[in-house]
């Protein structure tokens, strides 16, 4: 009984962090087919085309360092966590080579 009540308790002391990551949003994996200050245009693994709004708090990441909006180019891959207001929150780029 004692290690049923920890699996728990464990999961419920993770929980909260699972649901709040990213705002409550979703992710798009896939190309940047365009993009500008406003804006980028992400072609998803399905086949999707989507648009996605920036913001000023965006953030950016290329691999496990920071990144910056001029790290963008056409093509690239790109992991866009999106929000709950449908704006992207962050955007990953794989590591420079």
């Amino acid at each position: 009984m004692k290690k049923s009540f920890w699996k728990v308790t464990s999961v419920l002391m993770l929980l909260p962090g699972i649901v709040l990551a990213h705002a409550g949003g979703r992710d798009i994996r896939g190309t940047l087919v365009r993009f500008d200050k406003h804006e980028l245009v992400v072609k998803s693994v399905t086949g999707d085309s989507e648009t996605v709004p920036l913001s000023d708090s965006t953030t950016y990441r290329v691999g496990a360092e920071a990144g910056a909006w001029s790290d963008l180019h056409d093509g690239s891959r790109v992991v866009v966590h999106i929000g709950r207001d449908g704006k992207a929150i962050e955007i990953h780029l794989p590591s420079r080579k």
